[in-house]
This record gives C-alpha cells, sequence and structure tokens, in this order.
C-alpha cells in the first residue's frame, strides 16, 4: 500500500465479484428500459431474467460472501445515519471500508426493488405478444395487475436510480471518492485502517451458479 504524506494508504476494499455485479446490473438496467421502449420483448425478458440473477447473486454475496460485501458489515441504524450526515456536512474524510451508514440501506432498496420488478415481469403480458414464462399460473386477470405493478416499480426505480446517482456526486463534490472505489476497489483511507478481508474467486462463482441456476428453474420448468 502506498502512502500519502504517512495520513492515508490506498486499501482494498471492494473484491472483483462486488464491482462486477455493480456494474453488469447499471448496465442491466439501462438495458431493461432501452429494450421496453424499442418493444424488444424477448431482449427486454432477457434484461429481466439476467436482473433477477444478479439480484440472487448478490443476496447470497451479502450473506456469505466478502467482508465489505456482506450485510451484516453495513445495515447500521438511524443514529449512525444521522451521525454519517453530520460527518459528511462537516467534510470529513472518508473513512468506510464498505457502504455507508445511508449507502447500505440504499443497495437494500434497490435491490428489494429490482427484484420485485423481475418477479412481477415474470408473470406480466402487453396484450400484443408477450407473456411472461409464468403467465398461465395466475391467468389473464391477475397477470394484467401485476403487470401494472411491474410499470409502478419501474417508475419507481428509476426515481431512486436517480437519486442514487445523484448522491454517489454529492459524495464526490464532499471528497468521497465512490465511483472511484468501485471500478478500481481501492480507497485512500486513515493509515492504520484494517482492510476487509476477502471471500475469493471460487465462492463468488459457486453463488453466482446458485442464482443463475434458480432462474433458469424457475423459467424453464414451472409451467
Amino acid at each position: 500500500m502506498r502512502g500519502e504524506g504517512d495520513t492515508t494508504v490506498e486499501i482494498k476494499v471492494w473484491d472483483l465479484p462486488t464491482r462486477l455485479f455493480h456494474w453488469a446490473l447499471a448496465l442491466t438496467l439501462v438495458g431493461s428500459f432501452l429494450t421496453v421502449r424499442a418493444h424488444e420483448m424477448r431482449l427486454h425478458a432477457l434484461c429481466g431474467y439476467t436482473a433477477l440473477a444478479l439480484v440472487l447473486f448478490r443476496i447470497l454475496w451479502g450473506v456469505f460472501g466478502s467482508e465489505s460485501a456482506r450485510f451484516a458489515s453495513f445495515l447500521r441504524g438511524p443514529r449512525a445515519a444521522v451521525a454519517h450526515l453530520r460527518a459528511l456536512r462537516g467534510r470529513r474524510p472518508d473513512h468506510e471500508t464498505t457502504h455507508n451508514a445511508l449507502g447500505g440501506w440504499a443497495v437494500v432498496l434497490i435491490l428489494t426493488l429490482v427484484l420485485a420488478q423481475g418477479a412481477t415481469g415474470l408473470f406480466a403480458n402487453d396484450d400484443i405478444v408477450f407473456r411472461g414464462p409464468l403467465f398461465p399460473l395466475v391467468g389473464k386477470a391477475l397477470s394484467d395487475r401485476l403487470t401494472t405493478w411491474h410499470y409502478r416499480i419501474s417508475d419507481l426505480l428509476l426515481v431512486v436510480v436517480i437519486v442514487h446517482v445523484a448522491a454517489v456526486f454529492l459524495y464526490r463534490l464532499a471528497g468521497h471518492q465512490l465511483i472511484e472505489a468501485m471500478v478500481t476497489g481501492v480507497k485512500r483511507l486513515p493509515a492504520g485502517t484494517r482492510p476487509p478481508r476477502s471471500a475469493g474467486l471460487a465462492p463468488a462463482a459457486i453463488a453466482l451458479a446458485i442464482a443463475a441456476g434458480t432462474v433458469w428453474a424457475v423459467v424453464n420448468l414451472l409451467v
């Protein structure tokens, strides 16, 4: 690790699986947004299946993965969130080796919305040619209601993502380089900060295989 005047050091906080998940989900959400507006429903469905697999992977990784990715490491209560805001307003330097007290709940919110969006999409229809793979399990009337919720959740998710991106840039103005850290995995943190433990690539590959296999089974075997 390289020091910056003996006060900060470069520390690896984000492992490769977490970073790949982050950017893969971002690309998948963009793809989902574009394909539905282009009426490319087959591609839209593929984006949805991919998003579901990624979220399931992140849930598994949040339980069994690297220390910085675990929910137990970054989910904290309201007092921690208030303290974090005070520190941010005071322009105190970043010291987090995982998501901060607000960012952690943003992660949970986005994962929940994407999971709900993908799940309702499995039952949805467009009244023209597209029917989700689980449409036969619920019939047209319930599918229509779930389709409505699919679009409502999509609108809410879009708002949350915009707020998330805006927050990241506000953190950048406060000196917290969150984007760079999610690209390189490295942050400059106070000297003496303990690097989070990494779980390695093999458990990540197993988690991804379980997640992808689960989505494939739901799409292809339930009906």
